[in-house]
C-alpha cells in the first residue's frame, strides 16, 4: 500500500458525535460496548479493547471517573471516558486526573450554572473537526521531507527503509516536544499546594 494511502486510512480515525452520545444511564456493559462501536475505527488489531469493565472499574478506583448511580452510568460518565479514552495515549493516570478534576468537580456539583459537559465536549469537537485538516497537511509535508532524505543510497529497498525511518523520528520527536509542552501546561495549571488544598477539604 502507498503510504500516502496509508496515511489516509490511519487518519480517518472515528469520533463519538455529541449526539451520538446517549442521554439516558447505561450498564457497564451497555457503556463497553457503546464505546466499542462508536471508536471502533481506532484499533489497532480486531481483537483490541477500546474499554473494559476492568479499565472502568480502576478509573473509578483512581478517582478519574465518579461512582455509577446504582450501576448505571450517565451522559457525564460517557464524556469522562471518552476523555480518558484518548489522553492514557500519551499522558500518565496522574496527569489525566490533574487535567479532568475541573471536569470531575462540575460532575458533582450540579447546582453550577456554568457550562455543562455536553456543552464544552461540543465545543471541543468541533474545534478538533478543524483542525484535521492542517493536521494532515503537516503529515503529508513531514512525509515530503523524508523522502527527500538519503537519496543518494542506490539499493532501493534500503533507501525507502531509511526515508520511512526519517518520517517516523520525524513524527516521534513531534510528539515528543508536543508531550513536554502539555506536561508543562498540566503542571503550570495544577501544583502541590492544590493537593494540600484538597486534601484539607476531604
Amino acid at each position: 500500500m502507498d503510504l500516502r494511502e496509508l496515511l489516509g486510512n490511519l487518519m480517518k480515525l472515528d469520533f463519538i458525535d455529541p449526539e451520538n452520545i446517549p442521554n439516558i444511564e447505561l450498564y457497564m456493559d451497555q457503556v463497553t460496548t457503546f464505546m466499542d462501536d462508536q471508536l471502533k475505527g481506532c484499533k489497532r488489531n480486531d481483537g483490541d479493547k477500546i474499554l473494559t469493565k476492568t479499565m472502568i472499574n480502576n478509573y473509578s478506583k483512581n478517582h478519574l471517573l465518579p461512582p455509577s448511580n446504582k450501576k448505571k452510568y450517565s451522559k457525564e460518565h460517557l464524556i469522562l471516558l471518552i476523555y480518558i479514552y484518548y489522553l492514557k495515549n500519551f499522558l500518565s493516570i496522574s496527569d489525566i486526573k490533574n487535567l479532568l478534576s475541573p471536569l470531575i468537580q462540575m460532575f458533582y456539583d450540579k447546582t453550577d450554572q456554568g457550562l455543562e459537559f455536553t456543552d464544552i465536549y461540543t465545543e471541543l469537537f468541533h474545534e478538533e473537526s478543524k483542525h484535521y485538516k492542517t493536521l494532515m497537511k503537516d503529515l503529508l509535508n513531514t512525509l515530503k521531507m523524508s523522502r527527500t532524505s538519503f537519496c543518494d543510497i542506490e539499493d532501493s529497498d534500503e533507501r525507502e527503509f531509511l526515508q520511512n525511518l526519517t518520517f517516523i523520528t520525524t513524527l516521534s520527536f513531534d510528539i515528543y516536544m508536543k508531550k513536554r509542552v502539555i506536561e508543562g501546561m498540566i503542571d503550570s495549571l495544577y501544583t502541590p499546594e492544590d493537593e494540600k488544598k484538597k486534601k484539607k477539604k476531604s
